[in-house]
C-alpha cells in the first residue's frame, strides 16, 4: 500500500514548562520531552495503584457475567460486542495512535491536533452506528441480539471521543488520568451490572452497564484534557488532511487487529451456537485478566519512543527494557493460566457447561506473552516511522486468522462439539505470525543476540516454576499460585533474568523527586 509519508509537525518557540506528571503544561515546549528511567517507573507506579480498582471489577464481572447470563447469552453478548467493535473501524482512521505520536514530538500543537482529530470522527462513529445497527437487522438472529447491538452502538460514539482524549494525553505523558481511565469505567461497569443482574436484569442491562462505564470514564479524560489544553483551537483544512494521511498507516493496522481480534467471535456465532460463543468469550476473559501488564507499558513507551526517534541509542534501550519486562512478568502467567484452568473455573464457581473452555483456556494462555511482545514491537515500529510496514503485517494477519478459522473451527466443532478449540489454537497461531514477522521488521541491532539469551532464561524460569506449580495443582489454588511465584523469583535471580541491583535501581526511581529526573 502507497501512502504519502506525513511529516512530523515541527515545534515551536514557546517556552518549555514540565508538569508534575511529566508532560507539558498548556502553552507549549520548544523540545519534545524525553522522559528518563525515573518516569516510566513513576508511571507504571500510577497504573500499579489503580489496578486493584480494575482487577477488582474484572474479578466481579468474570465470576458474575457466566454465572448470571449463562453460555448463551454471554455468546450473544460476545457476538454483540464484536460486531459493533468491527464496525467501529469505520469511525478509526488511525487518527489515534498518530495523534499520540505527533503529539509527543509537538506537544505545543496538542490542541489544534485534538480539536480537528474530534471533528473528523465523530461524523464517522455515527455512520459506524448505523451499520452495525443495519447488520444485526439484517441477520436472521433473534430480538435480544439486536437490542444489545444497539445498546453497544451507542459505545461506538464513546469510544471515538475517547481514543482522541486519550491519545492526546498520552502524547502529553499525562499518566494518571490515563491510569484511572480503567479504574473507573470498570468499576462503574461492575457496580451496575451486578446492580442490574441481582434485580433480575439480563444482557441488555449488561450492555447499557458497559456504556455507562466507558462514559464515565471518558468524562473524567475529558475533565482533564480540558485542565491540559484550555483554549481550544479552531479546525483547520491543513491539519485534518495531516491527519487523515498521517493516519492511514496506523488505520490498516487498528483495522486488522480489530478484524482478527474480533471475527472468531463473530465466525463462532454463524458456524456453532451460542453457547459455544460463551464458552470462548468466557476462556478469553480469563487469559485477558493480566493484559494490563503490557497495555501499561506500552501507554508509557509509545510516547516516549516517539519523542526518542531521533536518538538510536536511547530509542533501542527503551524497546529493549520493555520487552524484558514484559517478558519477566506475562511469561509466569501465562503458564500459571495454562496449567491451572480447571481451578481457575473452579474458584470462579462457573456453571458446569463452562467446563468446555478449560481446553480453550489451554490454547490462548500462550499467546499472552506473544501479544505483549507485539505490543512492544509495534510500539517500536510505529514510534520510528515503520507504521506501514507493520500495518501490511496486521493486514497479512488479519487474512491468515479467518482463513484458518474457517477451518478450524467447523473441524473443531464437528471432531469435539467445541469449535472454541479451533478459535483458541488459531489466536495464538496468528500472534506467532506477528511476533515472527514484527521480529524480522526490527532493524538487527534494537533486539540481538543478547536479548534472545535473556529471553531464553526467563522462559527456563518459568519451566522450573511450572514444575513445582504441576506438583502441587491439586491442593488450594492458593499453594501453587504463591510456591510458583517464590520459585520464579529465585530461578529468575539464579538465572540472572533481574538482578539485586535492578531491585534497588526500581526503588530509587520510586522514591526519586520528579523534577530531579534524568532525562539523559
Amino acid at each position: 500500500m502507497s501512502v504519502p509519508h506525513a511529516q512530523p509537525l515541527r515545534p515551536g518557540s514557546p517556552a518549555s514548562v514540565s508538569s508534575p506528571e511529566g508532560g507539558h503544561e498548556a502553552g507549549g515546549v520548544d523540545e519534545p520531552h524525553v522522559p528518563g528511567a525515573a518516569h516510566f517507573v513513576r508511571s507504571a507506579v500510577k497504573f500499579g495503584l489503580a489496578q486493584p480498582i480494575s482487577w477488582a471489577s474484572a474479578m466481579v464481572l468474570a465470576i458474575l457475567l457466566p454465572r448470571a447470563l449463562g453460555d448463551a447469552n454471554l455468546g450473544r453478548f460476545g457476538f454483540a460486542l464484536g460486531l459493533t467493535l468491527l464496525a467501529g473501524l469505520l469511525a478509526n482512521l488511525g487518527i489515534s495512535s498518530f495523534l499520540t505520536k505527533e503529539v509527543a514530538r509537538a506537544p505545543e500543537r496538542a490542541s489544534q491536533l485534538a480539536v480537528n482529530a474530534l471533528l473528523m470522527r465523530l461524523p464517522l462513529s455515527l455512520i459506524a452506528a448505523g451499520v452495525a445497527i443495519a447488520l444485526v437487522l439484517l441477520r436472521r438472529g433473534d430480538r435480544v441480539t439486536q437490542v444489545v447491538v444497539i445498546m453497544l452502538s451507542a459505545g461506538i460514539l464513546v469510544d471515538a471521543t475517547r481514543a482522541v482524549v486519550q491519545g492526546t494525553l498520552q502524547g502529553l505523558h499525562r499518566m494518571t488520568t490515563l491510569a484511572a481511565f480503567p479504574a473507573v469505567a470498570g468499576a462503574v461497569y461492575a457496580l451496575l451490572a451486578v446492580v442490574a443482574l441481582t434485580r433480575g436484569g439480563g444482557v441488555v442491562v449488561v450492555a447499557a452497564a458497559y456504556v455507562a462505564g466507558q462514559t464515565a470514564g471518558l468524562v473524567l479524560n475529558v475533565v482533564a484534557l480540558w485542565r491540559a489544553l484550555p483554549r481550544a483551537a479552531r479546525p483547520s483544512l491543513q491539519i485534518c488532511r495531516l491527519l487523515l494521511v498521517g493516519g492511514l498507516p496506523f488505520f490498516v493496522w487498528q483495522a486488522a487487529l480489530v478484524v482478527y481480534g474480533q471475527i472468531d467471535s463473530v465466525l463462532l456465532s454463524y458456524l456453532t451456537n451460542d453457547a459455544v460463543v460463551g464458552w470462548y468469550v468466557a476462556a478469553y476473559r480469563v487469559v485477558t485478566v493480566p493484559i494490563f501488564v503490557p497495555m501499561v507499558l506500552m501507554t508509557v513507551a509509545f510516547p516516549a519512543l516517539s519523542a526518542a526517534s531521533r536518538d538510536p541509542a536511547r530509542f533501542n534501550n527503551i524497546v529493549r527494557r520493555a520487552v524484558q519486562v514484559v517478558l519477566l512478568t506475562t511469561v509466569p502467567m501465562a503458564l500459571g493460566v495454562m496449567l491451572l484452568p480447571d481451578r481457575i473455573i473452579h474458584v470462579l464457581r462457573w456453571a458446569p457447561a463452562f467446563q468446555h473452555s478449560v481446553l480453550p483456556i489451554m490454547l490462548l494462555a500462550p499467546s499472552f506473552p506473544l501479544v505483549a511482545v507485539d505490543m512492544m514491537i509495534g510500539s517500536a515500529l510505529n514510534a520510528s516511522d515503520r507504521q506501514r510496514q507493520w500495518a501490511l503485517t496486521g493486514v497479512a494477519a488479519a487474512v491468515l486468522n479467518p482463513a484458518l478459522n474457517l477451518l478450524a473451527i467447523p473441524y473443531t466443532q464437528a471432531r469435539f462439539g467445541n469449535g472454541a478449540i479451533g478459535a483458541a489454537a488459531v489466536t495464538t497461531l496468528t500472534e506467532l505470525f506477528m511476533m515472527s514477522t514484527g521480529l524480522a521488521l526490527l532493524p538487527p541491532n534494537v533486539l540481538g543476540r543478547a536479548t534472545l539469551h535473556w529471553a531464553l532464561r526467563c522462559l527456563a524460569a518459568g519451566l522450573v516454576m511450572a514444575a513445582v506449580v504441576i506438583a502441587l495443582r491439586d491442593v488450594f489454588i492458593a499453594v501453587p499460585v504463591l510456591a510458583g511465584a517464590g520459585v520464579y523469583v529465585a530461578a529468575s535471580l539464579a538465572l540472572r533474568t533481574v538482578s539485586v541491583a535492578d531491585v534497588g535501581s526500581l526503588m530509587r526511581h520510586l522514591v526519586s523527586r520528579p523534577d530531579m529526573e534524568e532525562v539523559a
